[in-house]
C-alpha cells in the first residue's frame, strides 16, 4: 500500500537539513469548527497539479524532503491531512545541488556539471502506488499535462522521472482525475515564460503565445472544474525581475571589489548604472570558475559583461525591452488565470504572494553566493528560482487564506518567518 512509504518519509524528513521554519499561530478568530472539519475533508481528497514549484524541486533537483516540504503538502497538513505523495528514495532524481555552491556538486557528490542525461536517478520508497495525490511535474507546461505521458516525454532526463510520478500512457490531467479528488489546486503557466532565462524574449521561441496557452488553459481547468467539485487556480508572478537568480548590472558593479578581490573575476564598465538583467545561476559561477582557474594558472582577471547581444542571442542576459515583452505577457497570463478562476468558482492566489515579497532579495555579494547555504535568501533554494521550505510555506498560507475565502473554511494560516 502506498501509505507504508510514510514511515520512510518521516525518518527522511527528521533528518534532513532543511531552511524551512513555520511558526503556528491560533487560528483565525472566525475559523469555526465545523469550518476546519469541513475543509479537513476535501483535502483528503485532494489532488495537486502544476510544475516543478507544486513537485517540490528546489536547489535543481527533487528528493523526498523536498517533496515533503512542497506547498500542496504544507496546505494538507495545515487541514491535518498527509498529503499522499510520490517520494523519491535517496538522493533523488535528479539530487539537489549542494550547499555552498562554491563546492560544485550535488548531494549525490555529483557535479553539477554533468550532464543531466547522465545523473542518477533513484527508485520511489517502497510501497508506493501511482498515481499519488500530488502529479505535479518539473517543466510542465499546460499542453504536456493535457496530452504527455511518461511514454511521450521524448528527453533523456525527463523519461526517467515522468514514470515516477505518472502512471503508463497517462497524462498529468488522467492521473490526478484517476484519484477521484474533492479539491484541486492548479498550477500552470509558469513554464510557457520561463524559457527566457537563456536571455531571449521572443513569442513562439522562449515565450509560448498567450492565445494558444488560454485555449489550453481554458480546456484543463474546465476538465478539472467538471469531475471536481472545488479547487483553488494559481496565478503567476508580476515582474520578472522579483526572481532572486535575476540581478540588474549595476548590482554587480557595486560588488565589483568583492569579485576581483575574491574571485578574479574584473566586472566591466558596462555594467555600471545598467538596468540589465544577468541571468546569474548561469553567468556568475562559470565567471567564479575560471576566474579561479585563471589565478591558479598565473593569468589575468576574467572580464564579465552586462552588455546584451542581439534579441536572438542566448546570452542570459534580458535588456530592459524585453523586459517589458515578458512582464507584459505575465500580466496577460496572470488576467486570464484571475478570469478563469471566477468563471469557474474555483479559488485563486499568485505566486507572487512569495516572489513579490520586499525580502526575497537581499543585497547582492557574490561572496555570499558562492560560499553560503542560502545565498539567495531563505525563501530561495540553491538554484535562484524555486523557494525553498520556507518559501513554500509562504505558498501554503496564501493558498489557505485563498480557500478560506471562496469556501467560507477555517483552515489555520501560519507565521512562516526566517529562522535567520
Amino acid at each position: 500500500m502506498r501509505r507504508r512509504g510514510y514511515l520512510a518519509l518521516v525518518a527522511i524528513a527528521m533528518t534532513a537539513c532543511t531552511d524551512s521554519a513555520m511558526t503556528p499561530t491560533a487560528p483565525r478568530a472566525n475559523a469555526a469548527i465545523a469550518d476546519i472539519g469541513t475543509a479537513s475533508a476535501a483535502l483528503d481528497r485532494y489532488v495537486a497539479m502544476g510544475t516543478s514549484i507544486s513537485m517540490g524541486w528546489a536547489s535543481d533537483g527533487v528528493v523526498a524532503a523536498s517533496q515533503y516540504d512542497s506547498w500542496p503538502a504544507q496546505l494538507s497538513r495545515l487541514a491535518g491531512r498527509a498529503l499522499d505523495q510520490p517520494y523519491i528514495s535517496g538522493t533523488g532524481c535528479r539530487a539537489p545541488m549542494a550547499a555552498p555552491l562554491a563546492s560544485g556538486v550535488r548531494i549525490s557528490g555529483e557535479s553539477v556539471l554533468l550532464s543531466p542525461a547522465l545523473v542518477q536517478c533513484a527508485p520511489l520508497l517502497p510501497g508506493i502506488d501511482l498515481p499519488a495525490r500530488n502529479v505535479a511535474m518539473s517543466t510542465a507546461t499546460t499542453f504536456e499535462a493535457l496530452y504527455v505521458t511518461p511514454e511521450t516525454r521524448n528527453d533523456p532526463f525527463y523519461s526517467r522521472l515522468y514514470p515516477l510520478v505518472h502512471p503508463p500512457n497517462t497524462t498529468q490531467l488522467h492521473a490526478a482525475l484517476a484519484n477521484r479528488p474533492a479539491f484541486a489546486s492548479v498550477e500552470f503557466g509558469a513554464n510557457e515564460v520561463l524559457g527566457v532565462r537563456d536571455g531571449r524574449a521572443i513569442v513562439g521561441v522562449t515565450l509560448y503565445p498567450v492565445s494558444a496557452w488560454s485555449f489550453l488553459y481554458s480546456a484543463l481547468s474546465d476538465t478539472v472544474r467538471m469531475k471536481v467539485g472545488r479547487g483553488v487556480l494559481v496565478g503567476l508572478i508580476k515582474d520578472i525581475e522579483t526572481f532572486p537568480a535575476f540581478r540588474r548590472g549595476d548590482e554587480l558593479w557595486g560588488d565589483r571589489a568583492a569579485f576581483f578581490r575574491t574571485f578574479n573575476v574584473e566586472i566591466k564598465r558596462d555594467c555600471r548604472g545598467s538596468s540589465n538583467l544577468i541571468v546569474v545561476p548561469f553567468r556568475v559561477p562559470s565567471a567564479v570558475a575560471a576566474g579561479l582557474t585563471a589565478r591558479a594558472r598565473g593569468l589575468p582577471a576574467v572580464e564579465f559583461s552586462c552588455a546584451a547581444g542581439p534579441p536572438t542571442m542566448v546570452d542570459y542576459v534580458l535588456d530592459p525591452n524585453e523586459v517589458a515583452i515578458v512582464n507584459a505577457q505575465l500580466a496577460q497570463m496572470n488576467l486570464i488565470i484571475r478570469q478563469t478562476a471566477d468563471r469557474v468558482r474555483f479559488a485563486h492566489f499568485q505566486l507572487e504572494a512569495l516572489y513579490g515579497m520586499s525580502v526575497l532579495k537581499p543585497p547582492f555579494s557574490v561572496v555570499a553566493l558562492m560560499t553560503t547555504a542560502a545565498p539567495y535568501s531563505p525563501y530561495i533554494s540553491l538554484d535562484g528560482f524555486h523557494p525553498s521550505g520556507l518559501g513554500q510555506g509562504v505558498l501554503a498560507n496564501a493558498a489557505a487564506s485563498a480557500i478560506n475565502r471562496r469556501y467560507g473554511f477555517g483552515l489555520p494560516v501560519t507565521s512562516v518567518v526566517a529562522s535567520r
